[in-house]
C-alpha cells in the first residue's frame, strides 16, 4: 500500500469514532446536535464541531510549513526543495492531535475557572471535538501530499483551502445562528 493512502485509511478510522460516539451518547440520553444554547457542550456537535475541524487543517498547515521550511534552511535542499517525508506527516498530524487534547484541557479547566465557559463538555462532545481535529489535520496531511506529488494537483490543494475556509464561515454563522436564535 503506498504510505498516500494512510491519511485516507486515518481518516476512516476517525469518521468511524465520529460515529459510533454520538450512537453511545444518544443511548444516555445525550443530544447528538446541539439544536439549542443549552445543548452546546453536552450534545457530540454543536456549532463549534466545523470550527475543531478548521482548526485541525489551519494547524497542520500551519505545523507542516514552519517543519518544512525549517527543514529547507538548515539541510541541503535537493532540485530545489526537499520533498517531505512520511514520518515528518505522521509528526506534525500528531502535533495537531497532541494540542487539540491540550485545548480540551485548558477549555474545560482554565477557561472553566475563569468563567469565560460555564459548563464543562460532556465526554462525547470532548471525543467528538479532538476526533474532529484528526480529521482536519488528514484531510490537510494529504491535501499537502498531492501538492508534493504533481504540479497538477497545485491549483487544487489551493481551491481546497478557499472552500474549505469560506464553507467553514458560512456553516459556523449558520450553525450558531440556529441555535443561538
Amino acid at each position: 500500500m503506498e504510505k498516500r493512502y494512510i491519511p485516507l485509511l486515518m481518516m476512516l478510522g476517525l469518521l468511524i469514532i465520529v460515529i459510533i460516539t454520538p450512537i453511545v451518547a444518544a443511548v444516555f440520553d445525550i443530544p447528538v446536535v446541539a439544536l439549542d444554547t443549552p445543548d452546546i457542550s453536552i450534545a457530540s456537535f454543536d456549532y463549534w464541531s466545523i470550527g475543531h475541524f478548521l482548526c485541525g487543517v489551519a494547524l497542520f498547515v500551519f505545523v507542516f510549513t514552519f517543519g518544512w521550511i525549517i527543514k529547507n534552511l538548515t539541510g541541503v535542499p535537493k532540485d530545489p526543495i526537499n520533498d517531505p517525508e512520511f514520518k515528518s506527516f505522521v509528526l506534525y498530524w500528531m502535533i495537531v492531535v497532541i494540542v487539540a487534547v491540550l485545548w480540551e484541557v485548558i477549555e474545560n479547566t482554565l477557561l472553566y475557572m475563569v468563567d469565560i465557559k460555564v459548563e464543562f463538555d460532556s465526554a462525547a462532545n470532548v471525543i467528538t471535538d479532538i476526533t474532529i481535529w484528526g480529521i482536519g489535520g488528514c484531510v490537510s496531511w494529504y491535501m499537502t501530499d498531492l501538492m508534493f506529488l504533481s504540479d497538477k494537483y497545485l491549483r487544487a490543494y489551493y481551491i481546497y483551502g478557499i472552500m474549505c475556509l469560506i464553507m467553514g464561515v458560512l456553516i459556523f454563522v449558520v450553525f450558531g445562528f440556529i441555535t443561538t436564535s
